[in-house]
């Protein structure tokens, strides 16, 4: 698939210029993952907002706690890579629906874990049908050997973003990026 019609090659530019030249979404993998992880989610929460009234982020927690058992905001934070505002305010319309009850660490009573109610359970195993679904439908144009290659390469991936982020940060550091806009609020004091 090719999300925008392939252009003549232009001269390169210099990227200290203004204007210079865009990046290429055919060859831009982080676009792809994001339009395709964008138009998944919103389709899903569409569908379980609809059909079984909860969104996106709420399924996802019921995933994890049906993996897991009890889980603390701090644990699903780490693991989907949701909020601490986002996932609390989950926990508590997750609670209020009578999906989840909490209990407290008896170590630290100030962490609460989360565990599914049985109405939990059953709003998971309706919603993990039409997921299953959905992505059976998703990764249906490819061959099981290519399926099987990708989750290989997903998760690959998924264990390299910490990576991602070190480069960043040194790319960061070896272009002083950052450190000009630290010197003009300095110099407006």
């Amino acid at each position: 698939m090719v999300l925008v019609k392939q252009k003549e090659a232009r001269p390169a530019a210099d990227n200290a210029g203004p204007r210079a030249q865009g990046i290429e979404l055919e060859t831009y993998h982080p676009a792809y993952f994001t339009f395709i992880a964008t138009k998944l989610a919103s389709g899903a929460a569409a569908v379980y907002r609809r059909h079984f009234g909860v969104g996106i982020e709420i399924w996802r927690v019921l995933v994890m706690l049906a993996l897991e058992e009890k889980v603390s905001v701090n644990m699903v934070c780490k693991l989907i890579g949701m909020d601490k505002g986002s996932v609390s305010r989950c926990f508590k319309s997750m609670h209020e629906k009578g999906l989840i009850t909490f209990s407290h660490d008896p170590k630290d009573g100030r962490v609460r874990y989360a565990t599914l109610t049985e109405l939990g359970w059953q709003k998971h195993n309706q919603i993990k049908a039409i997921a299953l679904e959905r992505q059976r439908a998703f990764i249906g144009c490819l061959s099981q050997e290519e399926a099987d290659a990708l989750t290989h390469m997903l998760l690959r991936l998924h264990a390299n973003l910490p990576e991602v982020e070190k480069a960043t940060q040194r790319y960061l550091r070896e272009h002083h990026i950052g450190e000009r806009e630290v010197d003009n609020e300095r110099k407006k004091l």
